[in-house]
């Protein structure tokens, strides 16, 4: 077995990791006994990033130890710019330049490049911690829930991965494409490689919000950021036949919301939560239709998702007992119709689905999937596929005019109908 570097370790998936004792004198100052960094999950990753990491812990004990503002300064300029910006700053006296420290001297001092990041005197400082706050209150995340975790969730990764010097205190500018990876990396131990990439999704818009709000003149590193086994794969989901559909609705106890909920989603190929977010004023049983659009409980995936479904007549009828007495602005399922009620609706339809289909890649979305090859069986045409599942289209052209009617919609979903 090869020989680790000092303070380096293997975790048992196989990832190395940076582990050092915080000396004596420290651990009140810091708080911690001991730090830990991710350096790669395989050999040469670790050995690459190593030396930056040393450099970053010695960097904070040098830190902690410095007694004034003067040590601090130089500690922090040492580990930004090198040694010999420290003794250059460590010599000069302030007596000798009376006007202050011109460009003009600090290009004659021939300083260390700053490995890549050019930050002019005008230019906003914005730390990514800062970069987070500015995007969710450009948002509202405070008002959406599920926003609001996604966008912590992706700060506290960012910060395990790349520590609070990186994400609190140093301007965006010094992040690389190096931290962008380490990022990722560190992701992949925890989550799929489609869920990875939707959390640094998060990050490059938070950072790009920041860039173009600020007016911060840098690249942003997150751009373009591959993840490998990453993308919709056909293997992903597997569409329910029809025969196990039904077998799955016949076993949810009847006249109950979940069995409606299954047989909605069964029928119209909408998602879970667009059906369980449902409101009274949604639901047009005279035109046997449910309109699809953001309420008081749930807002929608994206633009395209806002659309008329029509209804089956088995559904109808449902529906038409279950909102007996409400009024339009109460959920059609009680349970259901709160934040995070799809969440739980999902979990408690799964429990029916597994008593029924073993098979993983078969779940409640493949209803949605099953949807979909019911139309192409049909030889409905795409276009008109994807308004029925709310699917969004590139097409230029699909962006104009009042849409399809009512009419040809049904005509071609009840071809599915049982």
């Amino acid at each position: 077995m090869t020989k680790l570097p000092r303070y380096v370790r293997q975790r048992s998936s196989g990832a190395y990791e940076f582990r050092r004792n915080v000396p004596k004198d420290l651990v009140e100052i810091l708080g911690k006994t001991h730090v830990y960094r991710y350096l790669g999950g395989d050999y040469r990753s670790m050995l690459r990033a190593l030396p930056e990491v040393e450099g970053e812990v010695e960097a904070v004990f040098d830190q902690c130890r410095a007694r004034g503002p003067r040590e601090k300064t130089l500690v922090m300029v040492r580990q930004h710019f090198g040694d010999r910006a420290a003794e250059i700053l460590a010599d000069f006296n302030r007596n000798d330049l009376p006007g202050g420290i011109s460009r003009g001297w600090l290009q004659s001092a021939n300083l260390p490049p700053l490995h890549g990041a050019r930050l002019s005197p005008e230019e906003p400082c914005v730390s990514l911690s800062e970069a987070f706050e500015i995007y969710q209150n450009f948002k509202g995340a405070s008002n959406n829930k599920k926003m609001a975790n996604s966008l912590r969730r992706a700060e506290s990764d960012l910060l395990s991965a790349l520590g609070i010097n990186k994400v609190k205190r140093r301007s965006i500018h010094f992040l690389s494409r190096a931290d962008a990876t380490q990022y990722r990396d560190q992701l992949l131990q925890r989550v799929s490689a489609n869920s990875a990439v939707r959390y640094i999704n998060i990050v490059k818009a938070v950072i790009n919000y920041a860039i173009n709000e600020k007016g911060v003149n840098v690249v942003n590193p997150f751009h373009n950021l591959k993840v490998k086994g990453a993308g919709n794969n056909k293997g992903d989901r597997l569409p329910l036949s029809k025969v196990e559909a039904e077998t799955i609705l016949r076993s949810i106890p009847p006249k109950t919301d979940l069995h409606l909920i299954y047989m909605l989603l069964s029928d119209t190929g909408a998602r879970i939560a667009e059906i369980s977010g449902l409101q009274v004023k949604d639901v047009d049983l005279r035109k046997h239709c449910l309109t699809i659009q953001d309420n008081e409980i749930r807002s929608l995936k994206t633009k395209s998702s806002h659309r008329r479904i029509p209804l089956s007549p088995r559904a109808s009828k449902a529906l038409e007992r279950c909102m007996a007495g409400k009024v339009a602005s109460n959920p059609v399922f009680a349970w259901y119709g709160r934040g995070g009620g799809n969440t739980a609706c999902s979990a408690a339809l799964m429990k029916y689905v597994r008593k029924v289909i073993t098979e993983p890649k078969k779940t409640v979305h493949s209803l949605r999937h099953k949807k979909k090859d019911e139309l192409r069986s049909t030889g409905c045409p795409e276009e008109i596929s994807k308004v029925l599942l709310g699917h969004s289209s590139t097409e230029v052209a699909a962006r104009y005019g009042a849409g399809f009617d009512g009419e040809i919609l049904k005509a071609w979903m009840q071809k599915t109908w049982y």
